[in-house]
């Protein structure tokens, strides 16, 4: 990236009635946030929490960003991931990529793959495998 470009990032949650799953979207994007004082961190949720996708890409306004990744706090592709979110960000389905105005202008948006298997994914479920044996 550019050493000129400001990033942001948008992490994005299901959503639900419970409050903890709201809560856990916002303390992974204040995480991010925290380690990368550089970036700007925001999230948003599909269904069920405020705020939505929409108002999330929204709050990116007058923040300086010239470059927006949105990415899908989910551990697998579904309907949401490959078709609803990126009708909401506005995105072209093969590329991954759309455009917004913010600040006045046009900035770029991209679009992060969901958590998927990793190993770091791989490692916390053993640490929790091992919690629950203690």
């Amino acid at each position: 990236m550019d050493e000129n470009e400001k990033l942001g990032i948008l992490a994005i949650g299901h959503g639900s009635k419970l409050p903890y799953n709201k809560e856990v979207v916002i303390d992974i994007a204040n995480r991010i946030a925290e380690r990368h004082e550089d970036v700007v961190v925001k999230a948003g949720f599909m269904e069920k929490n405020e705020p939505t996708v929409e108002e999330a890409l929204q709050s990116f306004e007058g923040t300086g960003v010239s470059k927006i990744a949105a990415v899908p706090v989910f551990l697998a592709s579904g309907v949401h991931i490959t078709q609803d979110i990126p009708e909401i960000l506005g995105l072209d389905p093969e590329t991954k990529k759309g455009r917004i105005k913010l600040n006045g202008s046009e900035i770029s948006i991209v679009y992060g793959n969901p958590l998927g298997s990793d190993e770091l994914l791989a490692e916390l479920v053993y640490n929790r495998a091992c919690e629950a044996l203690d």
